[in-house]
């Protein structure tokens, strides 16, 4: 299955997202903020990163930004959660980045990161 960095500030929030990912026959890395993630997405050159929008040192919106940068990060596809998806600007975005809003159940989750994964695929 796919290698997948889970970026969440709120560790509930990410070991709950890991624990379904994990489920799911997927690998998973984890960081606590933007700029955590930049590190592991370098170590670790994740499949697919699943990031929280509203976060301290470097927010989700940072992260993407960040990415578009190298063309080696650049194509990695994410998927970004917040409770505030509207307000933060979320649908103003590129088709490479899927939004989901807290709370959000498995299934939803999954079928996100599924299709990630599969119009990603080589």
């Amino acid at each position: 299955m796919a290698k997948i960095l889970v970026v969440d500030d709120e560790l509930l929030v990410r070991n709950s997202v890991i624990a379904v990912l994990k489920l799911n026959g997927h690998e998973t890395i984890e960081a606590d903020n933007g700029l955590t993630a930049l590190d592991m997405i370098k170590l670790h050159s994740p499949q697919l990163i699943i990031s929280d929008v509203v976060m301290e040192n470097m927010n989700g919106f940072m992260l993407r930004e960040a990415l578009q940068q190298d063309q080696l990060t650049a194509r990695i596809p994410m998927i970004l959660m917040s409770g505030e998806a509207n307000k933060a600007g979320a649908w103003e975005s590129d088709g490479s980045v899927d939004y989901i809003t807290k709370p959000f159940t498995i299934d939803q989750l999954m079928v996100l990161v599924n299709g990630k994964l599969q119009a990603n695929a080589i």
